[in-house]
């Protein structure tokens, strides 16, 4: 009986570790399918190996058959935390910091609902075996009525702690994954902010097993016989770490909402800003042509006093000639600069390819592109300016650091049905990439929060127009690839 109650409550205590799992950390590709299984029997096996096993007693309650005092439990409650971070980290790929913290908040969790429960339900049955004691010498019920009765409390008495205490650990990760959904995007600070209740609660799990009971013989001093209150303070105080711990999640949640948004606001007073320049820039085109057609007459007017100078037989026609090449040079150089270089098809998307266009002329990056603006496939113009402005902000960036050689970066986009393809090429000293825990790409300057929004703000374009969004790297050289879905006019 008591065998079977210990693998009903380790293959339930499995599940929950399962359950608290899922979402934060990803199965090993060879143990994608078969893993939950494995998983769960190899911790039902340890789990029953560590209470039941002889010769870990003998280690762990220093010789003796029984444990002597319930500070010896210390012991074996490390080597299962060891058994399972080690079968954690077999089967689970990701950050260990994170292993660990699971493994942390799921015996805290445990801990804390036994304790909190194992007060409250000593007392219903210190009263309960109080009130048969009185009938039996009462003479109500017969002595071997009385035994029969006792025995089976003893199994109801654990089978109900462990229903109660197994149904708070349950109700507690309910909580916990419905405030925070996926933790795989937790970064390394968010989960040692996240670690800082489940250890208090750990700490106090620690205290209550080095005083909580001592064996004399076959008698036992309990620490609710030394100081009564502990049947109301030990339960309070479990329960409060468990508050915590699941207060403590749902108020990072909050924080990093609160960060999104202040990345979104951010990102528009950034692309607020692109847009500004891009008007600018606009401005700066017309007021040029404008200005440009107003002293077309005078340009004329001179061109034609030079060459008339020419023919003077007093003036060198060679000196005029060359005068007249130098008015014409200068006449190019200012209309070069009202010239647009790349006709994409649509001014926004003119506008964001010519101003990059500019700032790799500057720093001495060659710029390749035959990219056109995919006007039939209902894809905004503000959406594609914020792929191309990142992607080449990140491209001009990555050639800054390419020294000792020459760099360039090429622009290749095309259709095929309802889909728009965008690929960007660009060198790149792959050495100095930084990859997250996610193996996904990390900026690399200080204010991570800000300038990593770029790549955000891309997959968050990528992910509107049900698209994909990858990239390779081979022989430093940065191959970035955007897939974009096209939509019907007026679908937002």
């Amino acid at each position: 009986m008591w065998f079977l109650l210990d693998v009903l409550e380790y293959s339930i205590r499995g599940i929950l570790l399962l359950y608290l799992c899922r979402n934060a950390l990803d199965w090993k590709e060879k143990y994608v399918r078969q893993g939950r299984y494995l998983f769960f029997l190899l911790f039902v096996i340890c789990g029953l190996w560590s209470v039941r096993s002889e010769l870990l007693k003998r280690i762990f309650y220093g010789g003796a058959a029984e444990i002597q005092r319930s500070s010896n439990s210390i012991i074996r409650m490390v080597f299962v935390m060891v058994l399972l971070f080690i079968l954690l980290d077999f089967f689970y790929e990701g950050s260990r910091l994170m292993k660990f913290y699971l493994l942390l908040l799921y015996q805290t969790i445990v801990e804390m609902a036994r304790f909190g429960v194992h007060g409250v339900w000593s007392l219903c049955i210190e009263a309960y075996g109080k009130w048969q004691v009185e009938r039996l010498l009462r003479e109500e019920i017969l002595p071997e009525h009385f035994m029969e009765r006792m025995q089976a409390l003893e199994y109801v008495w654990n089978a109900a702690l462990s229903a109660a205490y197994l149904g708070i650990v349950w109700l507690t990760f309910y909580l916990i994954r419905k405030y925070r959904k996926d933790m795989r995007g937790i970064s390394g600070q968010g989960i040692l902010f996240l670690m800082l209740s489940p250890s208090v609660g750990m700490a106090f799990d620690l205290m209550l097993r080095c005083l909580f009971f001592t064996r004399t013989g076959p008698d036992i001093d309990l620490i609710y016989d030394r100081h009564g209150g502990m049947y109301a303070v030990i339960p309070l105080m479990a329960f409060l770490c468990i508050l915590s711990t699941v207060c403590s999640i749902r108020i990072y949640e909050e924080l990093m909402r609160a960060q999104e948004e202040k990345n979104g606001l951010f990102f528009y007073k950034q692309q607020l800003a692109d847009m500004t320049g891009h008007v600018r820039e606009m401005e700066r085109l017309y007021d040029g042509i404008r200005g440009m057609r107003h002293d077309m007459n005078n340009y004329i007017a001179d061109m034609e006093q030079l060459l008339g100078e020419g023919l003077d037989k007093e003036q060198p026609g060679a000196s005029a000639g060359a005068e007249a090449h130098r008015y014409l040079c200068h006449m190019k150089k200012a209309m070069d600069t009202l010239t647009m270089r790349y006709q994409t098809g649509n001014p926004v998307m003119d506008v964001v390819m010519n101003r990059k266009w500019q700032e790799c002329e500057k720093a001495g990056i060659g710029l390749d592109s035959d990219f056109l603006y995919p006007g039939q496939l209902g894809i905004e113009a503000f959406d594609l300016g914020i792929l191309l402005n990142n992607a080449l902000d990140n491209a001009i960036e990555a050639c800054a650091k390419c020294r000792g050689k020459s760099c360039g970066i090429r622009v290749h986009s095309y259709q095929k049905g309802r889909m728009f393809f965008l690929r960007i090429e660009n060198d790149c000293d792959s050495g100095s990439i930084r990859y997250t825990e996610g193996k996904m790409l990390q900026t690399t300057k200080e204010d991570e929060w800000i300038h990593g929004i770029g790549l955000r703000n891309m997959q968050s374009v990528v992910e509107r127009y049900l698209g994909t969004m990858n990239y390779e790297i081979r022989d430093d050289r940065f191959f970035l690839t955007i897939m974009l879905q096209g939509r019907d006019d007026g679908i937002s």
